[in-house]
């Protein structure tokens, strides 16, 4: 198993790498979410069931969207860093 850990800067806040951590695992979720569902809906399409794969796009859209969510926090982090290098 990898610890986490070893790829945080030491200079970060007990709460800032906390907070990291829940953005990071809220965005490998929908991810997986995303996924999952997108591969739903062309199975239901396959299957000649449209009124499905129409949730399952939906689905996919909305765990993309939480993605989106989830990453901004991850992002505004990064925004947040001195820049080390100017």
């Amino acid at each position: 198993m990898v610890d986490l850990d070893d790829y945080i800067d030491d200079g970060d806040a007990a709460g800032d790498v906390a907070a990291d951590f829940v953005a990071l695992k809220d965005c490998l979720r929908a991810l997986a979410d995303a996924v999952a569902s997108t591969n739903l809906a062309v199975i239901n399409a396959a299957q000649g069931d449209p009124s499905a794969a129409t949730q399952r796009v939906q689905a996919s859209v909305a765990a993309l969207k939480r993605f989106h969510d989830a990453y901004k926090v991850l992002d505004q982090a990064d925004e947040a860093e001195p820049d080390e290098e100017g």
